[in-house]
């Protein structure tokens, strides 16, 4: 199973975080909204797994992870395939027992630096950037980028989305920008 390695940052100033990534050489590579199913059935999450269906950038990706360390970066054991039918997909998920735990959009723009990939995520609550990659590779754009790794986060976006809502004392809900006819 191969590996995801990455880390978030939180982007204050998303046009200035452009224009850095700009100067430094990457190379837009997709943008676009994307829409993501969790699903749950009591036991990934609670054994730190993550089944989630995803359509962005013309594709349908379904992904099995298997969180397995938080320190520096989030590391993850990490299958992916393209699955040609998202609906069919989704029913398919359902139809084994498992239930839509949580629906989020964000709108990604994905950027590659060499053997990196580093995407803005916007998603209703905030913008963060994601840079995924080789442990060097990361570091290297975390560097380029004049970051400071102390403020690098490793939760996932409903983790974050969670702390947001007990912080404004708000309900959690699906993060969606708008409503889609099923």
């Amino acid at each position: 199973m191969p590996k995801e390695i990455e880390i978030k940052f939180s982007v204050e100033d998303e046009n200035e975080m452009l224009r850095m990534l700009e100067h430094i050489g990457a190379e837009q590579i997709s943008s676009g909204l994307e829409h993501n199913i969790v699903f749950d059935n009591d036991e990934l999450r609670k054994n730190n797994f993550l089944l989630r269906l995803r359509q962005y950038a013309g594709k349908n990706i379904l992904t099995f992870k298997h969180t397995i360390e938080q320190k520096e970066f989030k590391e993850a054991n990490e299958t992916e395939t393209h699955v040609s039918d998202f609906n069919a997909m989704k029913e398919i998920i359902l139809s084994l027992g498992y239930e839509v735990f949580w629906i989020y959009e964000k709108e990604r723009t994905k950027f590659r630096i060499r053997d990196t990939i580093v995407s803005i995520d916007k998603l209703p609550f905030a913008t963060f950037m994601e840079i995924e990659g080789s442990e060097n590779g990361i570091r290297d754009t975390i560097s380029k980028l004049g970051l400071d790794m102390t403020n690098g986060i490793t939760e996932t976006y409903l983790e974050l989305y969670q702390k947001h809502c007990k912080e404004k004392d708000i309900e959690m809900d699906n993060l969606i920008f708008w409503k889609r006819s099923k």
